[in-house]
């Protein structure tokens, strides 16, 4: 069943050494494959060795499911949370089912700046009480390549929210991405090896800043889940 609500890529996670390292994501990797590297802030995060290597995080997030989904879905200020975005915008579809959209990112000196179109396919699974983002780079004849960023040429993942009961969320970003072109090692490190677990915090604390702005997205989207289980 396709859900109504989206969350555009967390493209905030740019990496390269040289043109061809990068992460690939593994989105039914089962748990034996992914090694554990650390914890921040109640965010785990893992590796999974390549090639090509893998990299997630998971949390829990103390909150009903309809909350924490509805930040995901205002693109206009994924801006506030999302690191490095400078603009977000969608090309087509629905942005509460599937949709296709730019982002451009500003990284620091001495990186060229980023900018990706994918597309964005969120999916629910009412027994299990899960939503599923699934997204993937793709091209849009309305976001040419620009001459002042570098095309992200690999961008896919998964961002999986999980209701565990009595108003908690299990939230879990995994991410596979070739960003194109040179980076150096620090930004490698910020934007690769510990992005999700960055992405999830940030994301967090986005959904507890704006706690009751959302309550009429809320309210629909409580009362359709309702309505669909019975």
């Amino acid at each position: 069943m396709v859900m109504r609500f989206f969350v555009h890529y967390t493209d905030s996670m740019f990496k390269a050494i040289g043109s061809a390292l990068f992460v690939a994501m593994v989105a039914h990797a089962s748990p034996s494959e992914w090694r554990f590297l650390y914890e921040k802030e109640g965010f785990r995060a893992y590796e999974r060795k390549g090639p090509p290597l893998a990299y997630k995080a998971e949390g829990i997030v103390n909150l009903p499911l309809a909350e924490v989904a509805a930040v995901l879905i205002d693109i206009p200020r994924q801006k506030e949370w999302v690191h490095r975005l400078v603009e977000s915008r969608i090309l087509e579809g629905n942005p509460l089912s599937r949709s296709v959209i730019y982002s451009r990112y500003n990284l620091p000196w001495p990186a060229t700046d980023r900018d990706a179109v994918v597309e964005s396919v969120v999916a629910e699974d009412i027994k299990r009480a899960e939503v599923l983002v699934r997204f993937q780079n793709t091209t849009a004849l309305s976001a040419p390549v620009r001459r002042d960023c570098i095309r992200v040429p690999l961008s896919e993942g998964v961002f999986t929210l999980r209701d565990t009961g009595q108003d908690t969320v299990m939230v879990s970003y995994s991410v596979s991405l070739d960003p194109g072109g040179w980076l150096p090692d620090w930004i490698v490190r910020l934007f690769v090896r510990d992005a999700p677990v960055s992405t999830l915090q940030a994301f967090k604390a986005q959904v507890l800043k704006t706690r009751g702005q959302y309550d009429t997205f809320i309210a629909a989207q409580k009362a359709r889940w309702a309505s669909d289980q019975r």
